[in-house]
């Protein structure tokens, strides 16, 4: 069974159980604070991804830690990771949780790369018009790269519109060639 598999089935099992105990929100918040705390604390990922600490001690770490901090279930599910030895994929799992928590909610991440800092006014037109295009509320990022010289490229998951000058230019001498291809050296068409 793939990773991808593996995470997704876990995530959606933190959902449904979360949903049918009437705790979605308290879960979402939990699943926020400790993505947020694994990435803001490299001490706490590398605790879990020790192949050489026990799971008991891993699991006792972990209630000491969150135990006043988090819903009830969103504990017992960390302790199942461990339980189950997936907590490696805690990261993946809790990633793939938003990712689906996101996809019910009609919510996309984008994240947009500019040359220059992003003035408000065209940070709020950028949302509308991907609003507008995608049919769902957005979530921006914004990414400064000098290297742009101009434009933008916006990214919504697999799919890349890139309006950045050095695409437009590399446009405009692609379609220079072809045309200066399709007539000859005197001018007539090929």
């Amino acid at each position: 069974m793939s990773q991808r598999t593996v995470t997704r089935r876990y995530a959606t099992a933190l959902y449904e159980e979360a949903d049918a105990s009437g705790v979605l929100e308290s879960v979402d918040d939990d699943v926020l604070m400790v993505r947020d705390s694994l990435d803001s604390n490299r001490e706490l990922s590398l605790f879990l991804e020790s192949p050489v600490i026990p799971a008991e001690k891993k699991e006792t770490i972990l209630q000491e830690l969150l135990e006043e901090r988090v819903h009830e279930l969103t504990l017992r599910f960390l302790r199942l990771l461990v339980r189950k030895d997936r907590e490696t994929l805690t990261e993946e799992i809790l990633d793939q949780y938003q990712s689906l928590r996101d996809e019910q909610r009609g919510i996309v991440d984008a994240t947009v790369r500019v040359a220059r800092p992003l003035a408000d006014e065209d940070r709020e037109t950028i949302i509308e018009t991907l609003e507008a295009e995608t049919g769902k509320s957005v979530r921006l990022s914004v990414e400064e790269d000098a290297d742009l010289i101009g434009g933008v490229v916006i990214r919504i998951g697999d799919r890349v519109f890139d309006g950045s000058v050095r695409n437009q230019l590399a446009n405009l001498r692609d379609r220079l060639r072809k045309s200066a291809l399709s007539t000859g050296a005197n001018g007539q068409p090929a």
